[in-house]
């Protein structure tokens, strides 16, 4: 058996096959094109060249594209940069910034001090002038500043205000001015040219477009308006404007249109994507001032001359006549201050100058006039000065005489007097207050004795004068003490209330105290209430007063009315209990019955006497029942009086 033996078959893979050449034929070209960008896409290096070669003109045209979303996606990365490197290197974008900031810096203090001169000079020349006092004039009346009013009349035209505004929408893209005060109202003022613009077209010829609203006269002010396709331009003019400014407004317009068309075309009112525009509006804002007719004398430089000479010689005489002033105000000084040294109770230590006020300070008696009473007299006003002063005792006769009244408080009918450092007292006053004047007065500095010989005793005076004025009855003692009299003993009633009333007018006397004195009334009663306490009037036999227990009710009854009226005196209330007994034979009722009969005959006898009674209360008192033996001594009737101690 026979096998064929085939050649063997190439792998796929095998770089040597006809299959690997036939593959590196058809696509190896490809292969190695992958091959070289993907080598080139991992180069770093490379793919920075290529962007640096082709990001100008990406640039260019993203910003011709929509040049706001350019500035947008820029403005925080280079804003951050800027920032940052400006932090770490400040001294080299000082250097960068110095050849630019130093003359633009510089050309605007000229071009400031410049309009701030010729400001001046131009209110200088029209303020020193007929004209010019009319023109304030003018201003005062109408409120409207000085300079606006020369403005106004010196001007000959002058564009205040500017509007970019878009056609169609009447949006507004841009406002310049010359005040700052009408931005706020900048899109209202748009939207009304805007209307009356499409107005006036509107009602004159709808269908033209040479029917264009051109100027507007509103007071002194003119309004003009620019065309242009995309937008028009709105100037308000003070004054009468040459027709050579149109010609320049146009100018500004076409420019704007010609650099900003897309700006103009895509504006949907976003106020920071005009920017760019306001260098071009501000060449709008034009004016032009009336020029001075021939060289005159300058005499408003001959006023201005003499004022500053008169103002020079002003200040020399205010400067000498201050000089001279603060002169005599330091003489004032000098000789308040030495008045104040030689003022008595005052010890000066310590002086000091300060322009024109002084500081003292020193020592100064209390009960003396103070420093601030002896500079106020000198003139001197309360900020002139400053006192730093500390008290102590002198020993000059005015204080030593007011110290010493001060520590003795010497009654009213003492007089106090010095003589040569001796304390003279004279008048009257208690012993006890002469002994401790006599102790205290030469503890007060000034004083070295005293001298009593002229005072009398107040004390005693006034004994004998109470005794003089009073006349007391017997029984009555009187004793004074330092000017107060107390009164004790017994003494009536009536001498006792008629002392309730004012004082004696006696010198010295100051109070009189008889709380201590004891009514004669008040005994009298004691006596009688003990003595009807002690009262009985007995009965034989039943419920019949005889005659002799009649006569005992009279007699006791009078002791009663005699208590009663004492006990009125005496603001006391009097009560007496009527009380009837009996022996106890018989019943109860018929003991009771008895009791009580007897107590109402006794008062019944009470009251036919018509006697000032107090109240009369009766009580009557059986004994038990079952005595075999009566107690004849019982049979009787009992007085007891009482609410003569409730007080």
């Amino acid at each position: 058996m026979s096998v064929n033996k085939q050649p063997p078959v190439a792998a796929a893979n095998d770089e040597r096959s006809a299959l690997a050449d036939l593959k590196a034929l058809l696509v190896g070209p490809e292969q190695a094109a992958i091959a070289q960008l993907r080598q080139e896409s991992d180069d770093h290096e490379i793919q920075a060249q290529r962007i640096a070669e082709h990001l100008p003109n990406a640039l260019r045209g993203a910003y011709e594209r929509s040049s706001s979303d350019l500035t947008d996606a820029l403005e925080p990365p280079v804003s951050a940069c800027l920032e940052d490197a400006v932090q770490r290197r400040p001294g080299f974008f000082a250097d960068i910034l110095y050849p630019v900031m130093g003359p633009a810096i510089r050309r605007s203090i000229t071009q400031a001090m410049k309009s701030l001169v010729q400001q001046i000079n131009e209110t200088l020349e029209h303020s020193l002038t007929i004209k010019g006092i009319s023109w304030r004039i003018e201003a005062a009346r109408s409120g409207v500043p000085f300079g606006e009013v020369v403005l106004r009349h010196t001007l000959r035209y002058r564009v205040e205000e500017a509007f970019l505004i878009q056609n169609g929408s009447g949006l507004l893209i841009r406002h310049v001015g010359q005040r700052s005060e009408h931005a706020r109202d900048a899109d209202a003022v748009s939207a009304m040219l805007t209307a009356i613009r499409d107005f006036t077209r509107d009602t004159m010829e709808p269908d033209s477009e040479d029917t264009r609203l051109e100027s507007v006269d509103v007071g002194d002010h003119t309004l003009w308006l620019v065309h242009g396709p995309d937008a028009y331009l709105a100037c308000a003019i003070r004054g009468i404007p040459p027709l050579g400014l149109r010609n320049a407004l146009n100018d500004v317009l076409e420019e704007i249109h010609h650099r900003h068309t897309f700006l103009l075309e895509q504006f949907t009112g976003n106020a920071t994507t005009t920017a760019p525009l306001v260098p071009l509006l501000d060449r709008c804002l034009q004016s032009e001032r009336e020029q001075a007719a021939g060289r005159r004398f300058p005499w408003p430089l001959l006023i201005v001359s003499l004022l500053l000479i008169g103002a020079l010689g002003w200040w020399l005489i205010t400067a000498w006549q201050d000089s001279s002033r603060a002169q005599i105000e330091q003489q004032r000084l000098q000789q308040a201050v030495d008045g104040l040294k030689r003022a008595p109770g005052i010890l000066v230590t310590d002086v000091v100058y300060d322009g024109e006020r002084v500081r003292v300070a020193g020592l100064n008696d209390p009960l003396l006039p103070p420093p601030a009473k002896l500079l106020d007299t000198a003139g001197l006003a309360a900020d002139r000065y400053t006192l730093t002063f500390r008290p102590f005792e002198s020993d000059e006769p005015d204080a030593a005489l007011a110290r010493a009244r001060q520590r003795l408080a010497p009654p009213d009918s003492v007089a106090l007097r010095l003589d040569d450092r001796r304390l003279i007292i004279s008048g009257n006053a208690a012993d006890a207050w002469r002994q401790r004047a006599e102790l205290l007065a030469p503890t007060v500095p000034g004083i070295d004795s005293v001298d009593t010989q002229a005072l009398d005793d107040i004390d005693a005076r006034l004994l004998r004068e109470l005794r003089a004025a009073l006349l007391p009855p017997d029984g009555v003692t009187i004793r004074v003490q330092d000017g107060h009299a107390t009164l004790g003993g017994r003494a009536p009633l009536a001498w006792i209330n008629a002392l309730d009333g004012s004082l004696p007018a006696l010198d010295g006397l100051q109070s009189l105290q008889h709380v201590q004195l004891t009514p004669l009334e008040d005994g009298r009663l004691s006596q009688l209430v003990a003595l009807i306490n002690a009262a009985e009037v007995p009965f034989v036999d039943g419920i019949v007063l005889g005659d002799a227990q009649a006569a005992q009710v009279d007699r006791i009854g009078a002791m009663i009315a005699e208590a009663h009226q004492h006990a009125t005196d005496l603001g006391r209330t009097m009560r007496v209990q009527i009380i009837g007994r009996t022996d106890g034979i018989g019943s109860v009722e018929q003991n009771h019955f008895v009791a009580s009969q007897r107590a109402e005959r006794v008062a019944e006898r009470l009251r036919i006497n018509a006697l000032p009674m107090p109240k009369l209360e009766l009580r009557s008192v059986t004994q038990p029942p079952g005595i075999s033996q009566p107690d004849v001594s019982l049979r009787r009737v009992e007085f007891r009086v009482n609410g003569i101690d409730d007080r």
